[in-house]
């Protein structure tokens, strides 16, 4: 997991990793009003911002269900 400043640098973080690599990455904001870029089977503690594969966002019917604390 690793932390932005910024929703459009963790959503462009998240669009990269996924392209790169065969899996899926949600992007969340943590209560401290900062954006975290995860994979889908860690731990969200936040509100998803989005989810995304290959590079693309995915829509809600196509998301896996994130692990959440």
């Amino acid at each position: 997991m690793n932390t932005y400043p910024t929703s459009s640098q963790a959503t462009g973080v998240a669009r990269t990793l996924s392209k790169r690599t065969p899996c899926t990455i949600v992007v969340y904001q943590t209560a401290e009003r900062e954006f975290v870029t995860a994979r889908s089977n860690d731990r969200v503690s936040g509100l998803i911002q989005g989810v995304y594969r290959d590079g693309y966002l995915l829509p809600p019917a196509y998301r896996p269900e994130p692990i959440r604390r």
